[in-house]
């Protein structure tokens, strides 16, 4: 079993995610998306603590708009 990498990401608009409200320039980390499992990705907040777990559909609803790669920002 492969070890998924945890990416950085900064809020570009507030959304609600697993009873949690994120704003903008918030941090959130997202576990990557495993295509042979298919197990759901793993949300943690600013302070890396375990939030909830979202498809790849809503990972990829968010990065149109809702968050941004940490790297994207320097």
């Amino acid at each position: 079993m492969a070890i998924r990498s945890i990416n950085k990401y900064i809020v570009l608009k507030r959304f609600s995610l697993g009873k949690m409200l994120y704003d903008k320039l918030d941090t959130i980390y997202v576990q990557e998306h495993d295509p042979v499992n298919k197990e759901p990705q793993k949300v943690f907040n600013g302070e890396k603590e375990y939030v909830t777990d979202i498809s790849s559909d809503v990972y990829l609803s968010l990065r149109k708009g809702f968050i941004i790669d940490d790297q994207e920002t320097d």
